[in-house]
């Protein structure tokens, strides 16, 4: 078996993502030293595209919402953490921005070697094989992936 020192788990809360990450805290408690990466990246720009018909001209709708969505993230964060077996070394990692190039520069800069992520997350294209995000990963990295439906 492939041993695997630092692996990185992008996780949105969808059931795709507890599956990964369940997965991924398997892969790291059978591994000596291996360090696990809990990455939730909340896209406001994709979230805030929802609301068209609503003004937001003086931002306070913005700003709260930007509140709540990051929040939400960072609730889905404590639930991977606490799905990670005692013992297994691990970090969240709390991103805005688009989830695919963040992801890929969040696994550059932690020297991951396996990326464990699900295969739709809870993105507008339900029921599609590969959501944009797990297809963007595999398409443009240089990692070894592994999609977990």
């Amino acid at each position: 078996m492939l041993k695997y020192k630092n692996i990185l788990v992008p996780y949105d809360g969808s059931a795709h993502a507890k599956k990964a990450m369940a997965q991924a805290a398997d892969l790291a408690a059978a591994g000596e030293g291996t360090k696990l990466y809990i990455v939730s990246v909340c896209n406001m720009v994709s979230a805030m595209s929802n609301f068209d018909q609503v003004s937001i001209a003086e931002g306070c709708l913005t700003s709260k919402l930007s509140e709540d969505l990051e929040a939400h993230c960072r609730r889905d964060l404590k639930e991977a953490a606490a799905m990670v077996p005692e013992g297994v070394a691990h970090e969240t990692v709390f991103e805005i921005g688009s989830p695919g190039p963040v992801i890929l520069s969040i696994a550059e800069d932690k020297g991951c070697d396996l990326i464990v992520m699900g295969s739709r997350g809870l993105g507008p294209l339900k029921g599609i094989f590969m959501g944009s995000v797990s297809s963007y990963i595999v398409s443009r990295g240089k990692y070894p992936v592994l999609i977990v439906k």
